[in-house]
């Protein structure tokens, strides 16, 4: 834990102010952009409603026109240019400050819990912004622990919502609030997203945030979270070895054990416990495994669609499957990581198969893994339902 938190006197204030900055830079060379080239205007004029659309057709049935495939395509590059601009200045911000790349924080002023958080992370402006600001109505929230299915649920949504199963060039760091603030990705994509996504624990997200927004709740057995997650930081490492020095992976699963302070956002233990003690009887989020998703997608897919409130016809259904089986995305979606390279180098799509933690954990890890969820299992009213090989 040393090795990640050796330097704890990261100068927020400093962060703070130059990340405000960075989003007023950002709101403006928008509107720039848009006095600029007023044929962008068939592509804006749709938000009011918290809709986007994609290759000429929406993402929700708010909106009227049509825009061509030609049009999108520059969207999204002009999206994606400020998503770039956006990431270097939190980077630059990050660096100014002198701080550690990551460090335990408290997330909910006068609440004991802490938690790792990375530093390009702007958790403690989101969740302020959230307070007066809830997200759309009209979009919808993805909330999961880290390796767990986020970006195939983000798809699925944003699939179902616009009645299309295409995808498009747009990385899932551009939905994320906790790597900018609502305002800040709404500025990047021109309007509201139809779906977010977070890690942050629902005990910390203002009960607006769910209970407003339709939310999906994705988790995954903690075996292959961890082997997945190691992976994770080691291209993490990759991209910046000095802020993030490589790790075996005994001391990784070290790490993944203690409490959520030595864990990004929470250990996972406390993320599930936390939506499973406390809110899996809201109506308004939807909870779905990610071992589940690969068994049974056409099922899992039909749930999302009626919870968010899409359309479910069964062509639609089928070809969202289709869409986002895990080669599909693999193919589909690995170009748009290439914008991610200055944190992050290597694949978010390295195997997605349920029980690959048997090639990766020893007897004795997964046996510890294995006492940990029982002990862990007993505290609950009722047990969560977890599966570890298909």
């Amino acid at each position: 834990m040393k090795l990640l938190s050796d330097k704890m006197g990261c100068n927020q204030s400093t962060v703070d102010v130059e990340r405000s900055s960075s989003i007023q830079k950002l709101n403006a060379e928008k509107k720039n952009s848009m006095d600029e080239n007023s044929n962008s205007k068939v592509i804006h004029d749709h938000h009011k409603n918290g809709g986007m659309k994609t290759n000429g057709h929406h993402m929700n049935g708010h909106t009227n026109g049509v825009i061509s495939n030609k049009h999108s395509s520059k969207h999204e590059e002009e999206c994606l240019e400020r998503f770039r601009a956006h990431l270097m200045a939190q980077l630059q911000a990050v660096a100014a400050s002198g701080g550690p790349p990551m460090m335990p924080q408290p997330l909910v002023e006068g609440d004991p819990r802490l938690v790792m958080v990375p530093a390009i992370f702007t958790v403690k402006q989101t969740l302020a912004e959230l307070q007066h600001t809830p997200l759309p109505s009209s979009s919808a929230l993805i909330v999961t622990y880290l390796k767990s299915g986020t970006h195939w649920a983000w798809e699925i949504v944003k699939m179902l919502k616009k009645g299309e199963a295409t995808t498009d060039n747009i990385p899932k760091e551009m939905a994320h609030i906790e790597f900018s603030p609502p305002s800040a990705l709404k500025a990047m994509n021109d309007g509201d997203s139809s779906a977010y996504v977070t890690h942050i624990p629902i005990w910390a997200l203002p009960k607006s945030s769910y209970s407003q927004t339709k939310t999906v709740y994705v988790y995954r057995n903690p075996k292959d979270v961890c082997v997945s997650l190691y992976y994770h930081f080691m291209n993490m490492s990759n991209a910046n070895p000095e802020g993030f020095p490589p790790l075996p992976f005994d001391h990784f699963f070290e790490m993944f054990m203690g409490p959520s302070e030595t864990n990004i956002m929470g250990n996972w233990f406390d993320h599930v416990a936390d939506y499973w003690d406390n809110h899996r009887t809201d109506s308004n989020i939807l909870c779905v495994t990610y071992e589940d998703m690969k068994k049974n997608p056409l099922k899992e897919v039909t749930r999302i669609a009626q919870h968010i409130g899409a359309q479910d016809n069964d062509d639609l259904l089928q070809q969202v499957v289709k869409a986002t089986s895990f080669s599909s995305m693999k193919k589909g979606k690995e170009a748009s990581e290439t914008h991610l390279e200055i944190v992050f180098k290597g694949t978010m799509y390295r195997k997605g198969d349920v029980g690959d933690w048997k090639n990766h954990l020893s007897e004795d890890q997964s046996r510890r893994i294995d006492e940990r969820v029982e002990a862990w299992q007993k505290e609950r009213a009722e047990q969560v339902p977890l599966i570890f090989e298909l």
